[in-house]
């Protein structure tokens, strides 16, 4: 893994750390220094990103739902979701759906970190569903049961 600077990497393993004491296999990607753990039917993607020079970012993403249909509802939907929640933000890469929640890292805590994963994990939880039943696609936990995890993220941001 390269870090960009000290406070990225001191924050990676600062996360590292919390990762170990809150959840009991939690997964690091050495290719791209991202953690992957289960938190209830959700399985979450946390990255350490750098914030200018003395800053970091940590983001929480949960896939909610992989293979949507695009659709004007859909998106209107989305940004409205995103202006009423009070935390995190649904984003769409390719026909994916992500929620997301970023936590600064230098003044990171244990707690502080559990409470973005469980709002990520929840909300993504809370509108996975509905999402499929009104656009399509497929939950991120049916399509892990379909595809065996396979389906890497893409970072394509359109077709």
């Amino acid at each position: 893994m390269h870090f960009e600077n000290k406070h990225q990497e001191e924050t990676h393993e600062k996360v590292e750390q919390y990762l170990g004491e809150l959840f009991d296999d939690p997964y690091l990607d050495e290719e791209n220094g991202h953690f992957y753990v289960g938190y209830g039917s959700t399985i979450l993607e946390l990255s350490v990103e750098t914030y200018g020079p003395e800053e970091t970012i940590v983001l929480v993403s949960a896939y909610c739902v992989q293979g949507v249909e695009r659709d004007e509802e859909l998106l209107l939907g989305l940004l409205e979701l995103n202006h009423e929640l009070p935390v995190g933000a649904f984003s769409l890469v390719g026909h994916d759906i992500f929620f997301t929640h970023a936590v600064f890292g230098k003044t990171l805590e244990r707690k502080n970190l559990l409470g973005a994963i469980a709002a990520v994990a929840t909300t993504s939880d809370d509108y996975d569903d509905r999402i499929v039943a009104k656009y399509g696609g497929q939950t991120a936990l049916d399509r892990i049961r379909d595809t065996g995890g396979r389906k890497k993220r893409t970072g394509v941001i359109a077709d």
